[in-house]
């Protein structure tokens, strides 16, 4: 098993007549038989690509290129290549320069006029520690599918591991809104940087973690995104507001699924706040087995998810209402939305969703509708983190670079 997570977010998208199906904790992990990819796929030979644009300190800018020789046979049947990249972006937390890893995925055969278009995939939640990074792993920690099934679909895919994954001498911000929309969107300019005929026209495209990175790169793009055209964002069940965490710990309501996430946040938090006491939102088999708790899992490895079984509720309550409190301001200052997305949003979300609450995501969504924003979002009755259903969230995608007019259901609420 390739995650973390308990629960799963299922993703369906259609491949030309082909159904792509995968299950995604975040990051993917895909049911035994579940078809992927046609093996029959072939690619038209293309002409060599000019060479990439290596050095500089601008975001975007690329640090080092390397093919992903061992990569999934997912990608390599389409034949396509893969290269994990090292580039230049921003912390959302001090604003200071950093480096990030990621993958960068060209479909083969000959792009269409002005270049294949781009799709930043925004994968979910492998950890919080250096290791965690999908781009170190020859699955993507089992994203490959997804970026596969995109790469088939006409799009190169860049996708990024995010900050203080795939990489030392950084940690992982984890929930922090800025730092990811930054990274996604960085990750289509160092694409770009790496093969120069890629075009300039992009979407977000995210599940869970990744549908939260995917909406923050369409919140930051009118700020950040210069000399990039944004056509769209889906974000499927994202992480957007989880400020209903705090409380939750203090009532000990927390859902199984909830735990990891917590711990997450929490470790990320003492890390950007120095001033904060870990030991105030952990006790007892918390405290004890904290640094096994957040080991990433391999592929195949059940340790973590067999540790996380024996979390009592208790473990991970504050301290004091005081420190409640400044859980949730912590948690409130990284939610969705902050700045205002320009272009069309397009967010799937379920009534049984164990991760990510209802009443969390539609009061997301409720600032965004408030602030102008044009969304286009969906409740499924009766689907959670694990089985939804987001068939129609690639054709959505396909759309808005068509030109397509998106539908706003913000407008047709109020």
């Amino acid at each position: 098993m390739a995650g973390r997570f308990a629960a799963k977010v299922g993703v369906a998208l259609t491949v030309a007549a082909v159904l792509v199906s995968c299950s995604q904790e975040a990051p993917v992990v895909i049911p035994p038989g579940a078809p992927t990819a046609p093996v029959t796929a072939s690619a038209t030979a293309s002409e060599p690509p000019p060479p990439s644009n290596f050095g500089g300190t601008d975001p975007g800018s690329l640090v080092s290129a390397e093919p992903i020789e061992d990569i999934a046979a997912d990608i390599t049947e389409l034949g396509a290549s893969a290269t994990r990249v090292v580039y230049r972006s921003t912390s959302g937390v001090t604003g200071q320069p950093t480096e990030v890893s990621g993958t960068v995925v060209v479909p083969g055969g000959t792009a269409p006029e002005g270049g294949w278009p781009i799709v930043s995939f925004g994968h979910g939640t492998t950890g919080v520690l250096n290791a965690c990074g999908p781009s170190l792993y020859a699955n993507l920690l089992g994203n490959a599918p997804i970026v596969a099934a995109l790469a088939l679909n006409g799009f190169a895919v860049a996708m990024t591991d995010y900050q203080g994954l795939g990489l030392e001498g950084s940690y992982h911000p984890y929930l922090d809104s800025k730092t990811f929309g930054y990274n996604m969107i960085d990750a289509v300019r160092a694409a770009r940087n790496f093969m120069p005929t890629l075009s300039s026209r992009w979407s977000a495209y995210g599940v869970s973690l990744g549908g939260m990175a995917a909406w923050a790169a369409s919140d930051r793009n009118a700020e950040y995104g210069g000399g990039l055209e944004l056509v769209g964002t889906a974000a499927m069940v994202p992480v957007s507001d989880m400020a209903g965490l705090a409380d939750a710990a203090a009532n000990e309501s927390l859902t199984r699924a909830q735990y990891p996430l917590l711990m997450y946040a929490l470790h990320s938090l003492a890390i950007s706040h120095p001033e904060m006491n870990l030991d105030d939102y952990r006790s007892g088999f918390a405290r004890e087995r904290w640094d096994d708790l957040l080991e990433c899992v391999p592929p195949g490895s059940l340790d973590v998810p067999e540790l996380q079984t024996q979390l009592e509720p208790s473990d991970l309550k504050p301290v004091s209402q005081e420190a409640t409190d400044r859980l949730r301001g912590y948690l409130s200052d990284m939610a969705l939305p902050q700045q205002g997305s320009a272009t069309p949003l397009l967010v799937m979300y379920g009534s049984e969703d164990d991760l990510i609450l209802e009443p969390w995501t539609e009061k997301a969504l409720q600032r965004a509708c408030d602030s102008g924003d044009v969304i286009e979002y969906e409740l499924h009755q009766g689907e959670g983190h694990g089985n939804l259903d987001s068939s129609r969230s690639l054709p959505w995608v396909k759309g808005m670079f068509a030109g397509q007019r998106p539908t706003n259901t913000c407008e047709q609420k109020r």
